[in-house]
C-alpha cells in the first residue's frame, strides 16, 4: 500500500477512534456533586470518569486561554473549595 494511503488510513481512523470515545460533557450531569469539595478530592472524582484526561485549576474570573479541549475538565476553585465544573 503507497504510504500515502497508509497516512490517510490513520488519519481516519484515530478521527473515528476520537469521535467513539467518551469525552469530558459525557459527564457534566455528575459535575454538581463535586461542588465543596476540596481540590485533591475534586481531582481523584473526576479521574474515575473516562473522557476526562486533562484537569485545569483556576479562580473565578482569572484568564483562561478559550481553546476547547473535549478532554480536559476545569475546576474553579475559591477559599479552597471547588465552585464550578466545567468541560473545555
Amino acid at each position: 500500500m503507497p504510504r500515502a494511503a497508509l497516512l490517510l488510513l490513520s488519519l481516519f481512523l484515530t478521527r473515528e477512534a476520537s469521535a467513539q470515545a467518551p469525552r469530558c460533557a459525557a459527564h457534566e450531569r455528575d459535575f454538581p456533586r463535586l461542588i465543596g469539595l476540596t481540590e485533591p478530592a475534586a481531582i481523584a472524582a473526576l479521574e474515575t470518569m473516562p473522557g476526562v484526561r486533562l484537569v485545569r485549576i483556576a479562580a473565578p474570573g482569572a484568564p483562561l486561554t478559550k481553546d476547547y479541549r473535549q478532554e480536559r475538565a476545569t475546576i474553579l476553585m475559591q477559599g479552597g473549595r471547588v465552585v464550578d465544573v466545567t468541560c473545555g
